[in-house]
């Protein structure tokens, strides 16, 4: 269907063309982007969404390609041993995600190859049978939001060490990107050097005066309401604005969406009921 064919203003055609001509590949995404346009209520919402598509950045071939030679420039940086580093994707023993796919693109990249080829383990259960005590961990995700979940993951993995104490293990933590609270939230908690290649502060709050930044967030919240309240298990008040708040504008080409970047641009259905096509995609 073309943009003609939708149910959309001229004003908001021009937003459109406009994004296109920032997001080329939103090009394809043109009746998501148009029905996304009809959800808002007044042109400040229009003039908002504007905003923030024209700041989102998509970790493409190109950009990961980036992230994966500064990952490996950082490590080598470190002056760490292969002999007694790991690098662990985290990930649960049975699932495949974000972290366990960008560990393998990552596996090839890091010099001296020949030394650190061996050193990659895919998900932090079996970490936790090879690793020994003193030996330096080096925990993967494709993205860092909150920090949060790589926190759960260090503490998962140290309860499943059992053979010497896990107070022994030191640990890195590193993405292709992140944010930028989160990764310091990340370093406070745990005393430890983190790394992404990119970095993200919040998209309206971080990058605003703040009462343009409170206006906006308002017209956001004015647009989320329009959602349906639950999808499944989920509330959409656990996600307002992006999971803790997170304003992020970002997601991997072809990858899950992060539950990070803010709700109006995954969450599947209305409140009215009504289905939703998407501008990103987001399972679980």
């Amino acid at each position: 269907m073309s943009i003609a064919a939708e149910k959309i203003s001229s004003e908001a055609l021009f937003d459109l063309l406009e994004i296109f001509d920032n997001q080329p590949w939103m090009r394809d995404l043109h009746a998501e982007l148009a029905e996304l346009w009809n959800a808002c209520e007044t042109r400040e919402e229009q003039h908002l969404l504007k905003f923030l598509l024209k700041k989102f950045f998509l970790l493409d071939a190109q950009k990961e390609k980036l992230a994966l030679y500064g990952i490996s420039k950082k490590i080598q940086e470190w002056g760490l041993n292969p002999a007694s580093t790991w690098i662990v994707a985290a990930a649960n023993k049975d699932e495949i995600d974000g972290s366990s796919a960008g560990l393998q693109k990552l596996k090839n990249k890091i010099n001296p190859i020949e030394e650190w080829h061996s050193r990659f383990i895919s998900n932090i259960p079996s970490a936790s049978n090879k690793v020994k005590s003193g030996d330096t961990i080096i925990l993967f995700d494709d993205f860092i939001g909150t920090g949060g979940k790589m926190i759960k993951k260090t503490a998962w993995l140290k309860r499943l060490v059992t053979k010497f104490d896990p107070r022994n293990l030191k640990f890195y933590y590193v993405s292709f990107s992140g944010m930028q609270f989160g990764l310091t939230s990340l370093a406070a908690e745990t005393a430890c050097t983190t790394y992404a290649h990119f970095i993200f502060t919040k998209a309206i709050s971080e990058a605003l005066p703040e009462q343009e930044a409170l206006t906006l967030i308002s017209a956001m919240k004015s647009i989320e309401e329009r959602l349906a309240v639950r999808h499944k298990n989920k509330q959409l008040n656990d996600y307002s604005l992006g999971y803790e708040k997170s304003e992020a504008l970002y997601c991997g080409q072809n990858d899950n969406c992060p539950n990070n970047v803010f709700p109006v641009f995954w969450w599947p259905s209305m409140k009215n009921g009504n289905n939703r096509k998407t501008l990103l995609k987001r399972a679980g």
